[in-house]
């Protein structure tokens, strides 16, 4: 599962993986948690302890190590829904699967120049081919599949820096 959070004025993606592991900005981050009462847990995060006490969820605040974090968390599913042909407020374009299914193929490499509308990649969902279109006109300034990847709803396919 895919989350965007915002810690702060800090935003950062983080991918709970089947096995347990985490990802945070696509860097494999090791995590222990351990229950310490309702609403508070230690946490080793890449070696480092910490103390987290949930204060609030609605705002989401949390107590860390003595001191009041605010911070929000928004699911893969709203992610889909805010990038997928949406403009992010960074000025760059997220094309992200709109459902689970194979990268049949990739039309673009890095560095190419897209027009609105341009085919990106292919995605098999189905039975049924989807070709999924550059939403704006920019560079690719990332491709993080290739033919024959298996992906989930939500997952990254390409970055098009606004241009």
């Amino acid at each position: 599962m895919r989350y965007e959070v915002l810690v702060g004025e800090r935003t950062v993606q983080v991918e709970m993986a089947a096995d347990g592991g985490l990802l945070v900005d696509d860097r494999v981050v090791a995590l222990e948690t351990t229950p310490l009462d309702a609403g508070a847990w230690t946490m080793r995060l890449d070696g480092m302890s910490h103390e987290v006490h949930l204060l609030s969820r609605d705002p989401l605040r949390l107590w860390v190590d003595g001191h009041e974090v605010r911070a929000s968390v928004t699911d893969e599913r709203a992610l889909v829904a805010r990038h997928t042909g949406g403009r992010a407020a960074s000025g760059r374009h997220e094309l992200r699967a709109p459902m689970p299914g194979l990268v049949k193929g990739v039309h673009v490499s890095e560095g190419d120049l897209v027009r609105p509308g341009m085919p990106l990649a292919t995605l098999e969902a189905m039975k049924m081919e989807n070709e999924l279109r550059a939403p704006a006109a920019g560079r690719i300034t990332r491709v993080a599949v290739s033919e024959g990847t298996k992906v989930e709803a939500g997952a990254l396919l390409v970055v098009i820096a606004a241009g």
